[in-house]
């Protein structure tokens, strides 16, 4: 599978007082600069295991490339809402949302229709199928607030001890992905847990307690957070920030960021 650089409009918020300048660059790439995958026309969901429950509700994002004649269109079947085992970049050309250029998508699995009704669109054809156990849709600024509705029952909702490896989502292949999780109101009980980073955070960080160091959510009012999954940095750089103190750490191949939610990430393809 090859692999493209996306730059992703993210801001990337204050840092705290003891984040020198070599690691202020370093959350700054991480931020902007994740790598997503490229997709095949005929690659689906689960080319990266993303077919499954577990993943009902969230996102995934990756690039399809122009279509060439040597392309060829696997079927696939239902419109606007596809059962989630069709390939990706057919299914994209077939909602309008990519043309034969190719370009990036972002799909949010959804639990199965009853039923799928085909048509024509953007020259593909597509057929009516029965139900099936998942779906998927494709997800802009222009259909937010249905893909939002659709699956707000499905976003998990955390304990304040909950590490972001916990997830199952750690994984290599899911690098440049976005994860939305729901944290409750912190218990008057809760005990700090060690969260390593400043903006860019260990991927085993305890989530809820690193969004709030973050400043995107507080403990007395929780809130959802959108964690995305980054290449890992030589070095992770601890601060005091919103009542949480983080420590310094060394990198690893993964680290996570937060990001301020969004229908989907702003992308565009660096060569």
């Amino acid at each position: 599978m090859t692999k493209r650089k996306l730059t992703l409009l993210a801001a990337v918020s204050a840092v705290g007082f003891s984040l020198g300048g070599a690691a202020i660059s370093d959350a700054i790439a991480q931020n902007a600069d994740p790598v997503v995958p490229e997709l095949e026309w005929d690659t689906g969901l689960k080319k990266f295991q993303f077919d499954a429950d577990k993943f009902i509700g969230q996102r995934f994002s990756a690039v399809c490339p122009p279509r060439s004649i040597r392309d060829e269109v696997e079927p696939i079947f239902g419109t606007d809402v596809y059962p989630s085992k069709n390939p990706i970049c057919v299914a994209a050309l077939h909602a309008g949302k990519i043309t034969t250029d190719g370009g990036p998508v972002t799909v949010q699995l959804n639990p199965g229709a009853e039923s799928y009704t085909g048509s024509s669109r953007n020259g593909i054809d597509s057929g009516n199928l029965p139900g099936t156990p998942r779906s998927m849709v494709f997800v802009d600024a222009t259909d937010a607030t249905a893909a939002d509705e659709a699956r707000a029952p499905y976003i998990e909702r955390l304990k304040w001890d909950f590490r972001f490896t916990d997830s199952g989502y750690a994984r290599k292949d899911l690098v440049g992905q976005r994860f939305t999780f729901d944290c409750p109101v912190a218990p008057g009980d809760l005990r700090l847990r060690r969260v390593v980073g400043t903006d860019s955070y260990a991927h085993n960080s305890i989530v809820c307690q690193a969004a709030v160091h973050a400043g995107k959510i507080t403990m007395e009012e929780g809130g959802i957070v959108e964690v995305q999954l980054d290449p890992g940095i030589k070095r992770l750089v601890g601060s005091i920030r919103n009542g949480i103190e983080t420590a310094d750490g060394s990198g690893n191949p993964r680290s996570i960021s937060f990001v301020d939610t969004a229908a989907a990430p702003s992308t565009a393809v660096q060569n």
